[in-house]
C-alpha cells in the first residue's frame, strides 16, 4: 500500500517533468553561443564597439546580436522582469502578465529562429525605426484579442504607455523543465546596455577553438547554459534524487513479491503436484501465480487511490513552476483530475509490469517442479 502511493506521488512528478519537456521551445538553440562581456564604462564604449565587430566580423558567424546580461531576453536568462499588458486603459480591459524581453535588433528572431504565427515560413520582426513597435508571444494575443488579428493594434504597457503590435511569434519556454511563459519584445538601444551578452549564430565550419584563441574564451552554448541554470535551480539534482528514489522503492517492492510468492511457492508444492498430476500444464501454472499476484495489486490498489486522492485534495502536488507559470496557457497537467486519473492509471500497469515480472520468476521455477517430486515432498 504504501509503495503505491509514493510511487504513484513520484510517478505523477515524472509526468510533469515530461510533459514539460515535450513542449515546444519557440526557438532553437542548435549552433548557437552565448559570450559574456565585462562591464562597460562611458570610456570603453569605442574598445567594446571594435570587441563587437570583431564578433560579428568572424568567419562563419552568421548573425550576432547584442542585449543585457540581466534582461532576460535570451533563452535560460537568469532575470525576470514582469508587467501587465493591456488593449484599452480602462481599468476593466483585460490584461496578461508577461515577461519583458528588450530587443536591440531583429537579428534575435533569426539567430534563435523564432517563428512568426502571423506570417509562417518568417522570423518574428520588430519594426525598429518604431520605438513604439511591440512582437507579442501567441498566448498574449489570444487573451487580448481572441481570434481577431493581432496586427497592428495597440496595446498598453502598465495601462498607459501605448505600442503597435507588428507581428505575434511561437510560445516561448523560459528554461527546460517549465511550461510557456507569456512574453513580448520590444525595442531597446544597444547604446542603453551596460553588461554585454552577445548571441550569435554560426556555420558548420566555425571554428570554437580559433574563436577562443583570436578573440575571447568566453564563449559557451546555449545548450550548455541551459544546463547551468537547471543546475542552478536544482532541477537535476531533484530529478535524479526522485527517480533514485522510485528506483529503491521499485526494487523493494519486486523483491518483496518475488519473496512472498517464493514462500507461497513452497508451501504449496503439494497442490502444484496435484494440479501438474491432473494435466495442469506449465503455462497454466504460471498464468495462475501470476494472476494471484495482480489480484493482491489490485485488492491494495482501492486503498490507494483513495489515499492519493486525499493528497490531491489537500494540494499536495503542483507543477513545481509556479513562478514563470502563465495562467494563459492549459496543459493536461493544469487539470488536477484527469491528471490524477491518468497517472494513477499509469502507476497501476507499471507496477502491473512489474508485480508480473516478478510473480513470472518464483512461478516459472515451479513450472518445472516434476510433478512426482512435489508429492514425495508432501
Amino acid at each position: 500500500l504504501a509503495g503505491f502511493v509514493l510511487v504513484w506521488y513520484i510517478i505523477d512528478y515524472g509526468f510533469v517533468v515530461f510533459h514539460n519537456l515535450s513542449l515546444e521551445k519557440g526557438y532553437d538553440i542548435e549552433n548557437t553561443y552565448r559570450i559574456n562581456h565585462k562591464d562597460i564604462t562611458e570610456n570603453e564604449k569605442e574598445e567594446f564597439r571594435i570587441f563587437y565587430d570583431k564578433v560579428r566580423l568572424f568567419p562563419c558567424v552568421e548573425k550576432a546580436f547584442l542585449t543585457g546580461r540581466y534582461t532576460g531576453t535570451t533563452p535560460f536568462g537568469n532575470s525576470y522582469s514582469g508587467i501587465q499588458i493591456s488593449k484599452d486603459t480602462v481599468a476593466s480591459a483585460e490584461s496578461v502578465q508577461v515577461q519583458q524581453k528588450p530587443v536591440t535588433s531583429n537579428n534575435y528572431f533569426e539567430i534563435f529562429k523564432v517563428r512568426s504565427v502571423l506570417h509562417p515560413g518568417t522570423f518574428g520582426k520588430l519594426d525598429i525605426a518604431n520605438p513604439k513597435s511591440i512582437v507579442l508571444t501567441a498566448d498574449v494575443a489570444r487573451v487580448l484579442f481572441g481570434n481577431e488579428s493581432a496586427l497592428g493594434r495597440s496595446v498598453f504597457m502598465d495601462g498607459s504607455e501605448e505600442y503597435t503590435v507588428t507581428d505575434v511569434v511561437e510560445r516561448q519556454k523560459p528554461y527546460n523543465y517549465e511550461k510557456h511563459c507569456s512574453s513580448v519584445f520590444f525595442n531597446a538601444k544597444e547604446s542603453d546596455v551596460k553588461e554585454p551578452e552577445i548571441a550569435i549564430r554560426v556555420g558548420k565550419d566555425f571554428s570554437l577553438d580559433r574563436f577562443k584563441k583570436e578573440v575571447t574564451s568566453s564563449i559557451v552554448t546555449y545548450k550548455e547554459v541551459g544546463k547551468r541554470m537547471d543546475i542552478i535551480m536544482g532541477m537535476s539534482n531533484e530529478i535524479r534524487i526522485r527517480f533514485g528514489l522510485m528506483a529503491f522503492f521499485l526494487l523493494n517492492i519486486a523483491l518483496g513479491v518475488i519473496g512472498t510468492l517464493w514462500f507461497r511457492v513452497t508451501s504449496r508444492r503439494n497442490e502444484i503436484g496435484v494440479r501438474m498430476a491432473m494435466g495442469s500444464n506449465r503455462r497454466r501454472l504460471r498464468l495462475q501465480f501470476i494472476g494471484e499476484a495482480l489480484a493482491l495489486l489490485t485488492l491494495v490498489f482501492v486503498p490507494a487511490v483513495c489515499i492519493n486522492f486525499a493528497v490531491v485534495q489537500a494540494g499536495l502536488i503542483n507543477a513545481f513552476d509556479d513562478y514563470f507559470y502563465s495562467s494563459n496557457n492549459k496543459y493536461i497537467i493544469d487539470n488536477v483530475w484527469l491528471r490524477f486519473f491518468l497517472t494513477t492509471l499509469i502507476t497501476y500497469l507499471f507496477l502491473a509490469v512489474i508485480v508480473t515480472v516478478s510473480a513470472w520468476i518464483p512461478a516459472r521455477q515451479a513450472s518445472k517442479m516434476h510433478p512426482v517430486e512435489a508429492l514425495r515432498d508432501e
